[in-house]
C-alpha cells in the first residue's frame, strides 16, 4: 500500500513519517475544539456553562470508542508485525461489534441524562444541557465507529487517509456551526449536530475505504472467528477505566470549582482543557504512533528498537512541550479572553504556571502508557493511572478547606502528575531491560546448541 509506512526496518523514521500527519491533525482538531467552543460562548455564559459541564459526558462517549479503537489497533499491529494477516481481518471485526454493543448502552443511558447531571451538582441550566447532549447520546455510534477506524488505518502505518479526512469533516464542522446555531436559529442544539453531521461524513467515508478494498487490513465478516475479544479488551478495558476516570475525575472537580468559584470555576476548568489539548496536540500525535510503533516492534520481539523508539519519543515529546506551554504563559490572557472569561487573571496565572511544570510531567506518562498499550500490557498502565487519579481527588479533596479559589485542584493534580511521571518511567525502563536481558540469555543458549 504507498499509504502506509516501513515500520520494523527504520522505527525512528516510521515514528515521524507517522506522526507528522497526526501533529497536523492534533493542531486542527485542537483548534476546532476551540472554535467550537467559541461560537458556543457567543449564544450566552448558560450556554457556554452547559457545554463546559457537559464535556465529562461527552468525553466518556469518546473514551469507550478510542479505547475499542486503541485495543483494535493494538491487536491488529501485533499480528502485522508476526505477519498473521487473517487475524488481521477477525481483529477489526471483533472491534465492530464491540463499538456496535456499547452504542447500545449509551443511547439507553440518554434517557436518564437528568439523573446524571443531578449526581454532578448541576442545578444550573440543567434543561440546557441536556438539550446539548442528548443527540450526542443518541448518535453516539457515529462517534466510536469514526475513532475505530482511526486507530485501525494507523495500525496499519496509514495515518495520511485520517489525517486528511478529519481535517476535511472539521472544516464543515466549523461552517455548519454558525449555521445551524445562528443561520437555523438552532441554538445549542445546532453545535451538536453540527458534531454529529460532520463525523458521519467520516464515517462514511471510513467504511467506502475498507469495503472497497483500498485497505491492507480487509473488512469481511466471513474472515470473523469467535475468541479473541478478550484480546482486544486486554488493552481497550484498561484504556477505558483510565479515561473513565479521568472523566468522573472531572466531574468531581467540577463539583469543587462550582462550590469555590461558583459556574466561572467550570468555565476556567472547560476552557483550560481545550487549551491544554492546543498546547500539547503534537504530543499526542507522537503517543499514537508510538502505539502502533510498539506493536509492531513487540510483535516482531525486536526490544533493542523498542527500548530506543521509547527514549527518542520520551526526549522529543517532553522538549517540544516544554517549549510550548513556556510560550503560551506569555500569551495566556489574551487566549482566555476569547471565551469570556474575565476578571480571573488570578487564576489564569496560576492555571498557565502550573501547565509548565504540569505538561512535561504528563508526556512521560502518555508516552509510557502508549508503549505498553502497544505491548498489550495495558493493566500496568491502568494501575498507575487509576493511582494517579485518585491521589488527584484526594489531594484535592484534602486541600480544598485550605486554599481556595480552585488551587487546591491544581495542586493535587501537578503533585499527582508528577509522582506518576517517575513511576511510569522507571517501571518501563526496567520492564524493557528485563526483555533484552532474556532475550540475550536465549540467543546466548542458541548459539551454545550450534
Amino acid at each position: 500500500m504507498v499509504y502506509n509506512v516501513d515500520i520494523l526496518s527504520n522505527p525512528k523514521e516510521a515514528f515521524w513519517k507517522l506522526s507528522s500527519p497526526l501533529i497536523l491533525l492534533s493542531i486542527f482538531q485542537a483548534c476546532y475544539s476551540l472554535v467550537d467552543l467559541f461560537w458556543v460562548s457567543q449564544l450566552s455564559q448558560e450556554a457556554f456553562f452547559a457545554v463546559g459541564v457537559t464535556a465529562p459526558l461527552f468525553s466518556l462517549i469518546i473514551t469507550f470508542g478510542d479505547a475499542v479503537g486503541v485495543g483494535t489497533n493494538s491487536l491488529i499491529s501485533r499480528e502485522l508485525g508476526k505477519k498473521d494477516f487473517e487475524n488481521t481481518y477477525n481483529s477489526i471485526l471483533h472491534g465492530i461489534v464491540a463499538c456496535c454493543v456499547l452504542s447500545a448502552g449509551i443511547i439507553l443511558s440518554a434517557f436518564f441524562l437528568k439523573d446524571i447531571l443531578a449526581l454532578l451538582n448541576v442545578t444550573e441550566s440543567v434543561d440546557l444541557a441536556i438539550t446539548y447532549i442528548f443527540p450526542i447520546f443518541i448518535f453516539s455510534f457515529v462517534f466510536l465507529f469514526s475513532s475505530l477506524f482511526v486507530n485501525t488505518l494507523q495500525a496499519e502505518g496509514n495515518s495520511r487517509i485520517p489525517t486528511r479526512l478529519l481535517i476535511l469533516t472539521n472544516i464543515l464542522n466549523l461552517i455548519l456551526d454558525p449555521i445551524l446555531i445562528f443561520v437555523f436559529d438552532w441554538g445549542i442544539i445546532g453545535a451538536s449536530f453540527a458534531t454529529i453531521i460532520s463525523t458521519s461524513v467520516a464515517v462514511i467515508f471510513f467504511l467506502f475505504w475498507y469495503l472497497s478494498g483500498k485497505s491492507e487490513v480487509i473488512l469481511n465478516f466471513k474472515y470473523f472467528k469467535p475468541g479473541i475479544i478478550y484480546d482486544i479488551f486486554v488493552v481497550a478495558v484498561p484504556n477505558f477505566l483510565m479515561d473513565g476516570l479521568w472523566c468522573v475525575s472531572m466531574m468531581y472537580f467540577n463539583r469543587i470549582l462550582i462550590h469555590q468559584l461558583g459556574s466561572i470555576g467550570v468555565l476556567l476548568y472547560a476552557t483550560s482543557l481545550n487549551i491544554e489539548s492546543f498546547v500539547v496536540s503534537p504530543e499526542i500525535a507522537f503517543g499514537k504512533a508510538v502505539l502502533t510503533i510498539s506493536g509492531h516492534l513487540y510483535g516482531a520481539d525486536d526490544y533493542d528498537k523498542l527500548k530506543e523508539i521509547y527514549a527518542y519519543s520520551l526526549y522529543t515529546s517532553v522538549s517540544l512541550v516544554i517549549v510550548t506551554a513556556i510560550a503560551f504563559f506569555f500569551v495566556r490572557d489574551y487566549v482566555f479572553a476569547l471565551f469570556s472569561v474575565t476578571n480571573v487573571e488570578t487564576s489564569v496565572f496560576y492555571i498557565a504556571l502550573t501547565g509548565i511544570f504540569l505538561l512535561p510531567c504528563k508526556q512521560v506518562t502518555i508516552m509510557s502508557n502508549k508503549v505498553l498499550d502497544g505491548m498489550g500490557k495495558s493493566y500496568y498502565s491502568l494501575i498507575l493511572s487509576n493511582g494517579s487519579i485518585i491521589s488527584q481527588i484526594i489531594l484535592a479533596s484534602l486541600l480544598s478547606p485550605i486554599l481556595t479559589q480552585g488551587v487546591c485542584v491544581l495542586i493535587g493534580i501537578f503533585i499527582s502528575e508528577l509522582i506518576f511521571a517517575i513511576i511510569n518511567y522507571i517501571l518501563l525502563r526496567n520492564m524493557l531491560n528485563g526483555k533484552n536481558r532474556l532475550e540475550e540469555r536465549i540467543q546466548s543458549k542458541k548459539n551454545s546448541i550450534s
